[in-house]
C-alpha cells in the first residue's frame, strides 16, 4: 500500500490536524488525520498540507496511501495512553 502521491489542493494546517502518536509514513512525515467529520482515515501529514513533492518531480518520496480507521488501530496523539508522545513537527 505504498506509492507516490500528489500534491492536495487546499492544504490543511498543523492545528487542522490530529496527529499519531508514533506511527509515521515512510517519506518520515507523522500519519495524521482531520479535525473535520468526513475523512475516516490516517493519511501522510506532508500530504495533507500539501508539502509533498509532486510524482516524478525531482525528490519525490513514496507515502503511504491512507488508512482507514475500520482496518487500522493507530494511536493518536490525543489518547491519553500515548502519555504525549506525537508526531507533530
Amino acid at each position: 500500500m505504498i506509492g507516490v502521491r500528489k500534491r492536495v489542493p487546499g492544504s490543511y494546517r498543523d492545528k487542522d490536524l490530529v496527529y499519531a502518536a508514533t506511527a509515521r509514513c515512510p517519506c518520515g512525515a507523522g500519519l495524521a488525520h482531520t479535525r473535520r467529520a468526513g475523512l475516516a482515515s490516517w493519511d501522510c501529514s506532508s500530504i495533507l498540507k500539501g508539502d509533498a513533492i509532486e510524482e516524478g518531480a525531482p525528490g519525490s518520496v513514496q507515502h503511504t496511501d491512507p488508512l482507514p480507521f475500520t482496518f487500522y488501530e493507530i494511536k493518536s496523539e490525543a489518547q491519553p495512553s500515548a502519555k504525549g508522545a506525537t508526531t507533530r513537527p
